[in-house]
């Protein structure tokens, strides 16, 4: 590339979007270019922020002695708690489900307010 940032690219072309191209549209056209334009900031997000539920998912891989290879580690532990091989009272467990949640919904949509409703209760 020209040197700019792949997040850069995003957010120029997000806010192209919804400051230049949004104005001038209505109705079903309207609402899918901010269907868009959304897409384009959970993108940048995910860019800027993603490698934080890999490093999450490699150290509770570690921590429960889960094989990376054999599948996503979300997966492994579902099936884990459903087959009964894996306690389902485990704190480690809950406190990296809390975690990934909270990364997750900060990727997906960080002005969610189950987002920091949650955070407060999680992480007091």
């Amino acid at each position: 590339m020209s040197g700019t940032e792949s997040g850069e690219l995003l957010v120029a072309v997000r806010q192209f979007l919804r400051e230049e191209v949004l104005p001038e549209l209505d109705g079903f056209k309207a609402y899918t270019t901010r269907v868009a334009a959304n897409a384009l900031g959970i993108v940048a997000r995910e860019l800027e922020m993603g490698t934080g539920l890999a490093e999450l998912d490699k150290q509770i891989a570690s921590t429960l002695d889960l094989d990376e290879q054999a599948g996503p580690v979300m997966r492994q532990i579902a099936l884990a708690l459903r087959d009964g091989t894996m306690a389902q009272d485990d704190h480690r467990i809950l406190s990296y489900l809390r975690q990934r949640t909270l990364h997750s919904c900060a990727i997906d949509n960080p002005k969610y307010s189950g987002l920091h409703q949650a955070r407060a209760r999680w992480l007091r």
